[in-house]
């Protein structure tokens, strides 16, 4: 059992403030994703927890132990680095065996151990070789079986498959994930690729400029983000937000985007769950883009909109269709818009919007 928990951490590097009042707990075989920008604290936070760096204020805890004043090696926490660093002069068995002969344990007990962990991530045949004469996703690997064999309490990754190609990528991926469910390792991966944060999470632990925004299922943190700084990161495309403006008429409620004089209708229930809100000027809504619905004949309560540009991506295409001043992509069949600066006619999915206060950047959580 590995139970990891954060309280309160700060981080300081001079006068720049990295890690801001971090509060997270990370159940035991739990595989968590730290997901942000490039520079916004999530390294900093796995190096923490390793204790690769050491923090100013708070406490860490694995299994209920404060181990912030511990060195690394005491944590009992594998670590494995983007840039693979094997020791070039060494075989694959050698590189794997390194950690477990620092520890003297016993030849026979190594030889099982290397075996063992090899044959998990598929790479027995490979033990002979040098890392020279292995490919970038091999050399992944041994880094992998390197921090396994000595079978710690924590993985932690520090965007492993960040330096693949994209087809490498992607196997290392369906790789890493069978090697949870079969190890069942408390695990954390700090990427800044929403693609790998979504297919392996348990949860995703989103940060921006040294604060965490939302930890939640990739379900959760996609369907029901509580920020426009999430809504706008997780998701590709991200989703569309546009100012909005809500107009009673004559019984009705339209949504008006940015400075377009049509609106888009709505249930009446809207204006009693924005609460205010709609008369405040503060206000954006969020769609994403397979809630943008696209016809080309005309419909009612459809607009009149213009494709811009069609992206083809296989199974699906994104239009950009321009509205006012403003674009919304919308997702629709591959081929379903002809060509570019074809008239077709738009709509939102009310069930599919998301309504934001453009003040403090929250959700208002509205759900129609």
């Amino acid at each position: 059992m590995t139970h990891i928990e954060l309280n309160g951490v700060q981080k300081y590097f001079g006068d720049l403030q990295v890690i801001k009042d971090m509060n997270l707990v990370i159940e035991d075989n739990e595989f968590i994703v730290m997901l942000g920008q490039s520079g916004c604290g999530k390294t900093t936070t796995l190096r923490a927890i390793a204790g690769l760096e050491t923090i100013d204020e708070g406490d860490i805890l694995i299994d209920g132990r404060r181990v912030q004043h511990l060195k690394a090696a005491d944590r009992d926490i594998a670590f494995v680095f983007q840039s693979f660093s094997l020791y070039p002069h060494m075989t694959v068995y050698e590189n794997i065996a390194f950690p477990l002969r620092a520890m003297r344990t016993s030849r026979s007990d190594i030889d099982n151990e290397v075996k063992r962990v090899a044959g998990t991530l598929r790479i027995t045949h490979l033990l002979d070789r040098r890392p020279s004469a292995l490919s970038g996703g091999d050399m992944q690997r041994v880094a992998i079986c390197r921090a396994l064999v000595r079978q710690p309490k924590a993985m932690l990754m520090d965007e492993p498959i960040g330096a693949l190609d994209a087809k490498l990528r992607e196997e290392m991926r369906a790789e890493i994930k069978r090697l949870h469910v079969k190890q069942g390792s408390t695990t954390i991966y700090v990427t800044h690729d929403q693609v790998e944060a979504m297919s392996l999470a348990d949860r995703i632990v989103i940060m921006h400029e040294g604060v965490l925004q939302q930890v939640g299922t990739p379900e959760e943190v996609y369907a029901h983000p509580q920020n426009l700084f999430v809504a706008q990161f997780v998701g590709s495309p991200v989703m569309n937000v546009m100012p909005a403006r809500v107009r009673e008429e004559e019984g009705a409620v339209r949504v008006v985007l940015d400075d377009t004089t049509a609106g888009f209708p709505f249930p009446r229930e809207l204006l009693s769950k924005l609460n205010g809100h709609a008369s405040e000027g503060a206000l954006a809504l969020g769609i994403r883009p397979e809630g943008v619905l696209v016809s080309r004949e005309p419909r009612e309560d459809y607009l009149p909109v213009e494709a811009q540009i069609i992206e083809p991506l296989g199974s699906h295409d994104i239009v950009d269709l321009k509205v006012g001043e403003g674009m919304l992509r919308a997702r629709t069949p591959a081929g379903f818009v002809p060509r570019a600066g074809e008239q077709v006619h738009a709509r939102i999915d009310p069930v599919q919007a998301h309504f934001f206060d453009t003040t403090s950047g929250k959700s208002l959580g509205v759900r129609l």
